[in-house]
């Protein structure tokens, strides 16, 4: 009798906060994906507290769709992103996870890309794409391939992963842990950091998800407020690298310099944008 293989089981995580305009358009680039797939799979949305119809159009969407069995609604009190992701961890019951925004989607092949890389480079632990066409214009001292591997170093230097871009084997939860809920601005930074120094975590020379609402990467709006905080937390970030052992204290003095120097340069372009 013919051995029957198990398939693989991914879990796709979906914060949600005020997003009617764009959660619906979120989760459908999501589902195509899995649309005739090789993958068993499960997508949380995770409504942190919203106080529009966010959560009422996700229950309708969910109602009336084909794939009903395999989308579910959570709904939390406000705690913020990094909350809202780790609800989802929780209960994910898949070998590996992966994210969306609720104002991103997916590029059409991303799962199947990423998968492919993965299962065919059993040592790499992470594999993330591109949101940014620059993303990795400055990966420090490195010629850019298809296939980088980041470590520790460059990430301190700047974060190269965005959660809607990276898919990863749920197991490297063990030792990663979960987001920290006490970090409203460069949450995922903090999480990165510690996914990279443990792990192996490639990532992709190839543009995997685009916004929906053509939000900037930071600095919409004028809002140099947001830019203080974010700042505030990537340093924040680097000095946990340092105080874990991560990095060594050149890297570290180096590190906290490089991100005050792209700080002022944010506060510069934000004002010419604005202008």
């Amino acid at each position: 009798m013919k051995k029957q293989i198990k398939k693989i089981f991914i879990s796709v995580i979906i914060p949600s906060y005020n997003s009617s305009s764009t959660i619906i358009e979120s989760i459908i680039s999501v589902v195509k994906e899995f649309t005739n797939s090789k993958f068993n799979w499960e997508l949380i949305v995770v409504d942190d507290g919203s106080d529009d119809d966010s959560a009422k159009l996700v229950s309708e969407y969910i109602t009336n769709s084909i794939n009903s069995n395999n989308i579910y609604l959570i709904s939390q009190e406000n705690g913020g992103v990094a909350a809202a992701r780790n609800t989802g961890l929780k209960i994910a019951k898949g070998d590996y996870i992966a994210f969306n925004d609720s104002d991103d989607k997916w590029l059409k092949g991303k799962i199947q890309l990423q998968m492919d890389y993965l299962l065919n480079n059993k040592s790499v632990d992470m594999v993330g794409g591109v949101f940014d066409e620059d993303i990795l214009s400055t990966i420090p001292f490195k010629n850019i391939k298809y296939d980088n591997i980041i470590s520790i170093k460059d990430q301190v230097l700047k974060n190269y992963f965005s959660p809607q871009t990276t898919i990863f084997k749920k197991d490297n939860l063990n030792k990663v842990g979960l987001f920290n809920e006490e970090m409203r601005y460069a949450e995922e930074g903090y999480f990165f950091n510690r996914m990279v120094f443990f792990y192996k975590c490639v990532i992709l020379n190839k543009k995997v998800t685009v916004t929906i609402n053509n939000k900037g990467r930071w600095g919409d709006s004028g809002l140099s407020g947001n830019l203080k905080e974010m700042e505030k937390g990537e340093l924040y970030n680097i000095h946990q690298a340092y105080k874990a052992n991560f990095i060594k204290f050149p890297l570290f003095v180096f590190a906290i310099i490089f991100s005050v120097f792209k700080y002022f340069r944010r506060l510069v372009l934000t004002k010419i944008k604005i202008i």
